[in-house]
């Protein structure tokens, strides 16, 4: 199996930590265990079985800790209370001096602690007040008020280029998603952590394969051929967020994820979302679709609380299964009609289900066939996906004082797939600190290594390596878990497996492998100097280096047998094995540098100046070998093979040079006027197009400061106006202007190699495409912030678009680029936050409800085109004038004016229409998300539902169950004649009579697959969804009960993903939100795609 996917670093590190009593009598610190054993054990051979253990030590620590107890201590209570209202505080840090034992304030402000006997002293802590310390002395009951602390009430969130804001100066839309609604359902992934939390972000993950990718686009789709997705910025850096399919050997297809997934979830701090160009535009032509910022943990947090250096440890063990398999038909078996039986025919049209014995295959060679019942086994498909397991561990330690922080982590994800042998293990190890190198010189630094393992099987529609198609192209009468051990179960083996069409699954499994070890290093180095307190200079450096090896292996297969009439066997086409060996090496680096000017112009007016450069350079260099025939069985290595290599080499290289400005004038505190500007040079441009400029501007008011009699009544208690406009700009790819070379067919031979131009017209006179936005939006508040509203209406147009448009066959060439085309985007995005109960007795319900509608419509393409379609197939993504960006275009049935199906009165079969039509819309009509927090004292449940309604998907996995005579559908005839329903005859041209009594020729093989099948309408299917994306019941350990124990903080929690799934009745087969093509932009359509999981499990997190 290569590489075990868990076992990323072969090292073992053992940590003995002894708690000693302290000197002076003092008994805060002293545990009466001699030792406590913290270990990590991440050994190539026993990673599994200790990181089992590891999380089992873990829950018997907890439990036999919160068995010790002081000899001599008291506890403490009390209340917490802000000073202007006397409403109780929540969440306010109270900590014993000098000690880590802590704890916090409930819902209503009550807090309990338990304190040495003698007393000491208490600090109280909370964002926006003031620090309090009390003397407990012989008080039982200590009751504190905290005063609001003007200098931290400036909360900022964190904009392009790292420019740091306060909210209310803010002119256009944002979205902050905290690290707590990150980590809350233990997802691995940081995109899938995002789902139903954001309003106008669409996130789709692409299916249920280990580490499979996650698609994001935000506010709609602005370009036909190029990147859809936002930027993603790490502290301050774009970083990469690629998805490089490996190549199609063999038509093979593999889900290999996408970049950003990488990062460790309890590395975030925050994630911020800048949903439209303008909030995007310093970031350059990269950020036309809109950016999300990810801010990671420094230890700043922690050492606000007082902590020098805090420890948190979280472990998790999720189970995963799949979630939705089609419905099958169990009345009928293999064979071709209804009255012929056939051994090796995997399609099941053949006659029903009598219990009888039966020759299965073919009769091998020592003379012996296999016979079984002639019956259904209704649960073959859901028997043969395992279930899958999720171990994630990770351990930081962060603190430090008033001049510096540090933070560092290490995290391990050992993933075993629903696909027996599929496995995914990722490590990630950071380190980030920062510190005052003189009074007025500031220095932050962070530095991260990931380390992936992948080792999966193949996926799509290709016979010999899908899975997954393999096991949809099964007998109905077969049970697959019978066939797993193929090198000891004769009948299993190649030459012995039932279907004349289709390979054993788990021989597929064993012998055909995608592998991949990737290496990244991400790094930055900022450095502030201010000179004068209104004046400051920053220079960033950082740096995203990744190398992914890859192997794909396809092994070797001669086929022999004979049918029961001593024939030659019916067989999958022989293959003589393939080898391809990959390197993916990428390499960005980001400079930016900043000057920032602070003043106060009058007692009014205040004006903050920003200018800045930036450099950025993307390297990209691909090394790809392939052996297509073995020469060795099962040895793959690329000197084994027959013939020549086909080798292939790639190298791109892309460098970006910007300048920009940013004006932000604020006036009394309530209205802030911000211009920005930035030019960008770009090398993929000709010399003469390469210079582009781009501006924004936006206003924010906030009407509540400028006439405070509106918060008088109670009601309004914050009201804020904004508006926005921007023009952003985007490149081409590299080498879109001038042709490229590749080895000709057939080359190199002997000693002579050859090269050919690649059949597409290149344009050297390519311009920028670019983005107009306009945005409009308010945020209100009301009665003491329970309820908040953040409205925001949005219209954009892209232009100039750069795409790839079909030639005529005529001109020698296939195709050609051009700037062509217009998209515009127009929609509303709603964010609605209350919390509706909130009692006395602590028990408060928390929700959040974010709406967001998007209408992305084509306004114009190439010329007098009126149309540019995207692939092929049945169902095609199409782009075309006046409708829905993009839709799905294919083949129809002939439609009466009522919108009825017309037969054809000889045959009874529906007519198909002459033109190809448009069958559905890809995008949602809208996106709902709705997330509820129910609390009573130390536990809480929340919930995420992500509702998506009115769009379509053309199903693989439809087709191929319609073709095999699996759905439930083929058999709701009975393989009988039957009237189409709702059909109609035409009597005479125009006029239609309905259809009571014309059946269908055919109601079996001939008609499903050969009439039905044939349309590709009939294939699509309504996507509209609602899942409950996301559930965690959390409890968090009473202070009581681990005062006595090292631990500041210890939870508990009950977590699941994709609980729940409600789809229209029509959709028998799949999660519509599957999709076998991840993050490019040919979505819309699944095709056999691995069936996406429901994830269960329980996570332990504790601080000390």
């Amino acid at each position: 199996m290569g590489e075990h996917a868990g076992a990323v670093f072969g090292v073992s590190c053992i940590c003995y930590v002894q708690f000693l009593a302290p000197e002076n009598g003092a008994t805060g610190l002293f545990v009466p265990i001699r030792e406590l054993f913290i270990y990590f054990i991440l050994t190539n051979l026993t990673i599994k079985t200790q990181m089992r253990k590891l999380l089992l030590l873990s829950f018997a620590l907890v439990l036999t800790l919160l068995q010790q107890a002081y000899a001599q201590s008291k506890t403490i209570s009390g209340t917490v209370t802000d000073q202007s209202t006397s409403q109780g505080l929540p969440g306010v840090a109270v900590i014993l001096k000098g000690t880590t034992v802590g704890t916090t304030t409930g819902v209503d402000g009550t807090y309990s602690i338990s304190v040495p006997a003698n007393g000491g002293t208490l600090i109280y802590r909370f964002v926006g007040y003031n620090v309090v310390e009390r003397t407990i002395g012989n008080a039982g009951t200590v009751n504190v008020a905290l005063s609001l602390d003007t200098k931290q009430l400036s909360e900022v969130v964190v904009t392009a280029v790292g420019i740091e804001r306060k909210p209310k100066t803010i002119g256009y839309a944002i979205a902050e998603v905290k690290a707590d609604e990150i980590t809350q359902g233990r997802s691995t992934q940081v995109l899938g952590a995002l789902q139903g939390k954001v309003a106008g972000v669409q996130i789709n993950k692409s299916g249920g394969g280990v580490n499979s990718s996650t698609r994001v686009t935000l506010r709609g789709q602005r370009s036909f051929n190029g990147e859809n997705q936002p930027l993603f910025v790490v502290d301050g850096i774009p970083i990469d967020n690629s998805s490089i399919q490996p190549s199609s050997t063999s038509g093979s297809q593999v889900d290999v994820g996408n970049r950003v997934n990488d990062i460790n979830p309890d590395d975030i701090e925050s994630m911020t979302v800048l949903k439209g160009p303008s909030a995007a535009a310093l970031y350059g032509s990269r950020a036309s679709n809109g950016a999300i910022i990810i801010t990671t943990k420094s230890g700043k947090n922690a050492a606000a609380r007082g902590k020098k250096a805090e420890v948190t440890f979280n472990t998790s063990y999720v189970l995963d299964n799949v979630m939705k398999l089609p419905d099958f038909q169990n009345e009928f078996g293999s064979g071709y009609d209804l009255d012929t039986y056939v051994p090796y025919e995997n399609t099941n049209w053949g006659p029903k289900f009598d219990g009888q014995l039966r020759p299965v295959g073919p009769v091998l060679a020592d003379g012996s066939q296999l016979m079984l019942p002639y019956t259904a086994k209704p649960d073959n498909v859901k028997d043969f996906f395992e279930t899958g397991t999720t171990f994630q561990n990770s351990v930081s330690l962060a603190g430090g004082n008033e001049k510096s922080n540090f933070y560092l982590s290490f995290s391990d994800v050992d993933q075993k797939g629903v696909i027996p042998s599929d496995e995914f293990g990722r490590n990630t190890v950071k380190i980030t600190g920062g510190t005052k190198l003189s009074n007025n010189i500031t220095a932050n630094a962070s530095l991260s290594y990931n380390k992936n393992v992948t080792n999966v099987s193949y996926g799509g529609t290709t016979g010999r390596t899908g899975v997954y198609n393999a096991v949809l192209n099964g007998a109905r009468m077969i049970d697959l878990a019978d066939y797993k051990d193929w090198r000891n179960n004769k009948f299993a083996a190649p030459d012995g497996f039932f279907s004349g069409y289709y390979p054993n699954p788990y021989w597929v499994i064993d012998n055909n492998r995608f592998h991949s070890n990737l290496d990244r290093v991400m790094g930055n180095l900022a450095v502030t100097y201010d000179p004068l307190d209104w004046l400051s200079f920053t220079y960033r450096l950082g740096t995203d280096v990744s190398t992914d090896r890859r192997k794909q292996t396809f092994a070797q297969v001669d086929y022999n047998g004979v049918d029961p009439n001593g024939e030659e066997y019916d067989r999958p086409s022989d293959f003589p094995g393939a080898v391809t060996e990959t390197d993916i090496f990428i390499r960005e680096i980001t400079s930016d540098a900043l000057v920032t000017a602070k003043k106060n112009l009058t007692d009014d007016l205040n004006l903050q100046v920003i200018v800045g450069q930036n450099i950025r350079q993307r390297d990209t260099r691909q090394l790809s070998a392939t052996a297509n025939a073995l020469s060795i069985p099962d040895f793959y290595n690329i000197g084994n093979r027959v013939g020549e290599v086909s080798a292939s080499e790639e190298s791109f290289k892309r460098r970006i040079y910007g300048v920009f400005g940013d004006i932000t004038l604020g006036y009394r505190d309530y209205l802030f006027l911000n211009v920005t500007g930035r030019n960008d040079w770009s090398s993929t441009l000709s010399d003469e197009n390469n210079s582009y400029f781009y501006p924004s501007t936006s206003l924010g008011f906030v009407f509540t400061e400028a006439v405070p009699a509106l918060k008088d009544n109670n009601v309004l208690s914050y009201g804020k106006l904004r508006a926005s406009y921007a023009k952003v700009g985007n490149d081409a790819d590299p080498y879109t202007l001038q042709p490229i070379f590749s080895v000709g067919t057939g080359f190199p031979y002997g000693s002579l190699t050859s090269y050919t131009v690649d059949n597409t017209v290149y344009n050297p006179n390519l311009t920028p495409e670019f983005t107009t936005s306009y945005e409009v939006g308010a945020e209100l508040s009301f009665f003491n912030n329970l309820v908040t509203l953040d409205a925001t209406v949005y219209k954009t147009l892209s232009t100039n678009n750069i795409v790839k448009i079909a030639t005529s066959p005529s001109s020698g060439y296939t195709g050609a680029y051009v700037n062509a085309g217009e998209i515009s985007n127009k929609g509303i995005e709603l964010a609605l936050n209350a919390t509706p109960v909130r009692t006395m007795g602590g028990f408060r319900w928390d929700i959040g409800v974010n709406y967001s509608k998007n209408n992305s419509i084509v306004e114009s393409l190439y010329g007098d085109s009126k149309e540019l379609a995207f692939g092929t197939g049945g169902a095609v993504p199409t782009a075309i004038v006046g409708e829905s960006f993009p839709v799905l275009k294919g083949t129809a049935l002939l439609r009466d004016p009522e919108g009825r199906v017309i037969i054809d009165p000889a045959t009874g079969y529906p007519k198909r229409d002459p033109e190809l039509k448009i069958l559905g819309k890809i995008n949602p009509d809208y996106i709902v998300g709705i997330n509820n927090t129910f609390s009573y004292k130390g536990l809480s449940l929340s919930t995420v539902w992500d509702i998506r309604q009115g769009m379509s998907i053309y199903s693989g996995t439809k087709n191929t169950l319609v073709f095999t005579g699996s759905s439930k559908e083929t058999a709701q005839y009975g393989r009988q004649p039957f009237v189409y329903p709702n059909s109609v005859v035409e009597t005479s041209p125009g006029v239609f009579k309905p259809n009571t009594d014309i059946k269908t020729k055919d109601g079996g093989f001939d008609y499903w697959y050969g009439q039905y099948n044939a349309v590709a309408e009939n294939n699509v299917i309504d996507a509209s969804y609602v899942k409950l994306r996301e559930a965690a019941l959390t409890y968090n350990l009473p202070t009581s009960l681990i005062a006595k124990t090292p631990f500041g903080r210890a939870t508990v929690a009950f977590v699941g993903r994709n609980l729940l799934l409600f789809v229209p009745e029509e959709n028998e087969f799949i999660d519509p939100e599957a999709s076998i093509f991840g993050t490019s932009n040919s979505q819309g359509r699944e095709y056999n795609t691995t069936p996406s999981t429901r994830s269960y499990g329980v996570n332990l997190s504790v601080t000390f």
